[in-house]
């Protein structure tokens, strides 16, 4: 028979429940026979079990695509001419990695995917620093906006005054930084909504013990169903691989979700709901990656 020793540990990330095996029922051995031996556990390993050659090989080229994939806009919007051909290399040898690995060549799908990776960071240098990117810059500023809708959602229910007037606070500042955005100042604009999401991720481990309504768990849940619907719609029916398995890893924290405000556990429903739309957006974007490299 399996326990659960863990629950979710914060606000941002859901941690799936543990087992553990529980030793099996017996009467104890008599003194006069001894110690037994000990009775071989079947259940979950007590240690992880090793990857296989090629299970690491593929772990390490999933790394790689999701470096190329974070890469490749800031890359085109540089206007460097060397991050552009050492993100061309990167593209090549990536490439190269997945052929290599299919024929199960796996020492030297390894070797290229790791070359493909340091020609990314190369093209990362030369493309200069994030905070100088509006897109990143207004991504940054998106995510921060996500971490506000997210504490407000906690704190309309039963909030202390003293963490509303820090809500809106950050919030205050939050606009500063979309002004700062919006006038060109990209660096400041960068740290400064950095610094409010900072401040709200503070304020949302401050609110872990606060109770979420049935209405917020509710409105989270539907969210989360929409955007589902409307992820499969744009995705198709034959998604690409790293997109599919977003899909399916959404479909689970949906049922999560679910099940969670079913048994009225409202807060583990508002996560779960969460995590379906973060997994949703980076399905999206590995479809885009695969549009824009077989274009």
């Amino acid at each position: 028979m399996l326990r659960p020793r863990a629950r979710i540990l914060s606000l941002l990330i859901a941690v799936a429940s543990a087992f553990a095996p529980v030793p099996p029922a017996g009467s104890l051995p008599s003194q006069a026979l001894g110690p037994l031996s000990p009775v071989p556990q079947y259940g979950p390993h007590a240690f992880p079990v090793p990857l296989t050659e090629a299970e690491r090989v593929l772990r390490e080229i999933a790394r790689t695509d999701r470096a190329i994939i974070d890469a490749e806009g800031r890359v085109r919007r540089s206007g460097s001419d060397k991050a552009r051909s050492d993100f061309k290399n990167a593209r090549e040898r990536q490439a190269e990695a997945r052929e290599a690995r299919y024929q199960a060549f796996y020492a030297r799908a390894n070797r290229l995917t790791l070359e493909a990776r340091a020609y990314v960071k190369s093209a990362m240098i030369q493309a200069g620093p994030r905070e100088n990117d509006p897109e990143v810059v207004g991504r940054a500023i998106d995510q921060t906006d996500d971490a506000l809708d997210r504490a407000k959602q906690l704190l309309e229910d039963a909030a202390p005054m003293a963490h509303r007037r820090t809500f809106e606070s950050l919030r205050d500042r939050q606009e500063d930084a979309r002004r700062l955005y919006k006038n060109g100042a990209m660096r400041s604009a960068y740290a400064e909504t950095r610094d409010v999401r900072g401040g709200v991720l503070e304020l949302l481990k401050q609110c872990a013990d606060l109770p979420v309504s049935r209405e917020t768990a509710r409105k989270a849940l539907r969210r989360a169903e929409r955007a589902l619907a409307q992820t499969r719609k744009e995705i198709g029916p034959r998604p690409v691989v790293r997109a599919a398995q977003l899909e399916r890893d959404a479909e689970l924290q949906l049922a999560r979700a679910r099940s969670s405000f079913a048994r009225n556990s409202f807060k583990d429903a508002l996560l779960h709901s969460k995590l379906v739309e973060r997994h949703l957006q980076r399905a999206m974007e590995a479809r885009r990656f695969a549009t824009n490299q077989s274009g």
